[in-house]
């Protein structure tokens, strides 16, 4: 009966040892064949528990991650298997230093860089802000703007409190370059901080606003000399010994295309066949289509020889 014990327990034992054998020998292929390795990962960090009504600020768009685990579960493997976050149960408004977590299904979490993040918590607040129109560009030289209709004329800006203090303005940017006609176009608004930078931080409701341009013809002045011509002869024997224009300059206005290539002003040319004697004689003056002029006519002063005779009006 004892050597048949004996023998049971040799039995078993030897079955043990082969399983532990087996293990073994498992084990140290498997570790041969798919090594335990590490890797790192850049993950995005994730913000847990704010409270309502806060926000934070300085939260870092990603942290490195580096994990440890066998070369098949890390080959190929998804970076949102890994999951990296700050706790902000309970943080009031201020600065505080926070430990980042991490977590991995696939093995172990050996480093997160950096291993604590200073963050800012503030209060979350809004507030209605009129939306103010800035002209981009020039428009066509003969044109300038007159004037901007907004829809709507008002927005509603959301963010930090702190960051609300700081907001300067809220704007749309027009181009109006090259434009002559009234255009309508649709905008992001923008926000703009009391220190001239951009405030990409806040929220602005709508979205969008639409902005209805008209523009306005510009009017420029410019004085201007005239000039004399004349049409035919004078009887023979006369001869014009001075021609002077009374005024020799006259105020015109215009668009600038036009007024900016005047030079002079022409006359309708004085008809020499109907002088016969000192004489003052009104002429028209010619304007170009779209220029306008503080008179219409100029008096032109002839001193003709040969007569002696007192000059006239005609």
């Amino acid at each position: 009966m004892i050597n048949k014990n004996a023998e049971n327990r040799d039995k078993w034992f030897a079955r043990f040892m082969c399983v532990f054998i087996a293990c073994c020998l498992w084990i140290y292929v498997m570790s041969e064949q798919n090594p335990i390795v590490e890797k790192e990962f850049a993950i995005p960090l994730a913000s847990r528990n704010l409270a309502e009504g806060m926000i934070v600020f300085n939260v870092p768009e990603k942290v490195s991650v580096r994990v440890r685990g066998t070369r098949t579960a890390l080959a190929n493997m998804p970076e949102s298997d890994i999951f990296a976050f700050v706790n902000l149960s309970k943080l009031s408004v201020g600065t505080h230093t926070i430990l980042v977590n991490a977590r991995f299904a696939r093995g172990d979490v050996i480093q997160v860089t950096p291993p604590a993040v200073n963050l800012f918590i503030d209060m979350k607040k809004d507030k209605i802000v009129p939306v103010t129109a800035e002209i981009v560009g020039s428009p066509n030289k003969d044109f300038a703007v007159d004037s901007h209709l907004l829809t709507p004329s008002e927005v509603k800006v959301e963010g930090a409190a702190t960051r609300l203090e700081a907001l300067d303005k809220i704007f749309v940017p027009v181009d109006v370059g090259g434009r002559s006609e009234e255009f309508t176009v649709t905008q992001k608004p923008l926000a703009v901080a009391k220190d001239g930078m951009d405030m990409q931080d806040v929220t602005i409701d709508p979205a969008e606003i639409i902005v209805r341009t008209k523009l306005k013809k510009r009017i420029q002045t410019a004085t201007l000399p005239v000039k004399i011509a004349y049409k035919g002869e004078l009887a023979e024997g006369l001869k014009v010994t001075s021609a002077t224009v009374n005024p020799f300059k006259v105020t015109v206005s215009g668009t600038p295309s036009v007024i900016d290539n005047l030079k002079e002003l022409d006359l309708e040319p004085v008809e020499l066949e109907k002088i016969t004697k000192n004489a003052t004689v009104p002429v028209k003056i010619i304007l170009p289509e779209g220029v306008s002029a503080s008179r219409q006519t100029v008096d032109v002063d002839l001193t003709v020889d040969g007569t002696g005779a007192e000059k006239t009006n005609e």
